[in-house]
């Protein structure tokens, strides 16, 4: 059960907010770069576990001194969607699923998405994936003490973390645009909603939006619902951005939205 949240941490660029639960303490950095990006730490009463990794150097930099001032080895680090870093957690562990490992090497999805950021920002990006020492598989796996549940993802996996009732997936932001492939992406995304729904997690992560709670869900059930309903009568890529700007204008991730359009038409 998550006891309280605590004060948020500014740094240069990015913002900390910590969550207190029985014997972990959860770290959301929110990276506040061009992709909404938000890393994860957990921290037991020996070690820190890492799930993701900055991309830009400025946030790589922070990220490294603060984990450095908790004063506590970060001896796992979980690479699911937004691998990166390099070296610069030289002696973590790496967990990652042969499916996400893959899209992560040389012809993976992965790897190309990294590629095409650096062709458009250059060297602000760190955009060397950290070799994956230990290949994780979908169900129950704990690490540094702590128990996850992997689900497996067409690119990657997702994680659920019993103790403390949290669930981790790639795109869930609130008020965020979600790259959607298909109208059975879509509709699997849906169901994951609504699985939520159920279980009533205590917060949601993502890896392009700030820890919610689920609140969030009925939400994102209706933006999910309403852009599939538009994919299915729009008659083309402009006509169903401005489809899904007119029904959620205050949405970021203008950039998602249009990998969808490109994907669904």
């Amino acid at each position: 059960m998550m006891k309280k949240t605590t004060a948020m941490t500014p740094l240069g660029i990015g913002v900390v907010q910590a969550y207190d639960f029985d014997g972990i303490r959860l770290h959301a950095y929110e990276t506040k770069n061009p992709f909404v990006d938000e890393c994860y730490l957990f921290e037991t009463g020996q070690e820190l576990i890492g799930l993701e990794a900055p991309l830009f150097r400025n946030n790589l930099a922070e990220f490294a001194d603060y984990i450095q001032s908790l004063n506590k080895p970060l001896n796992h680090l979980i690479m699911a969607y937004h691998p990166g870093g390099g070296n610069a957690f030289a002696g973590s562990r790496v967990y990652a699923t042969e499916t996400a490992r893959k899209s992560m090497g040389e012809g993976g999805s992965i790897k190309a998405m990294i590629d095409n950021f650096a062709g458009g920002f250059g060297d602000i990006l760190n955009t060397e994936i950290p070799a994956v020492t230990d290949t994780i598989k979908a169900g129950k796996v704990t690490i540094g003490g702590i128990e996850f549940i992997v689900t497996d993802t067409k690119e990657s996996f997702d994680l659920e973390i019993p103790a403390l009732n949290v669930v981790y997936t790639h795109m869930v932001g609130h008020r965020v645009h979600n790259i959607l492939e298909s109208p059975e992406h879509i509709d699997a995304m849906i169901g994951q909603m609504k699985d939520y729904e159920r279980q009533k997690p205590s917060l949601i992560l993502t890896t392009h939006d700030v820890p919610m709670t689920a609140e969030i869900v009925a939400e994102k059930l209706n933006y999910l619902q309403k852009v599939k309903e538009l994919a299915a009568k729009s008659k083309d890529k402009a006509s169903f951005i401005a489809g899904v700007k007119a029904a959620f204008p205050d949405y970021a991730g203008e950039t998602f939205l249009e990998k969808s359009a490109g994907a669904l038409f």
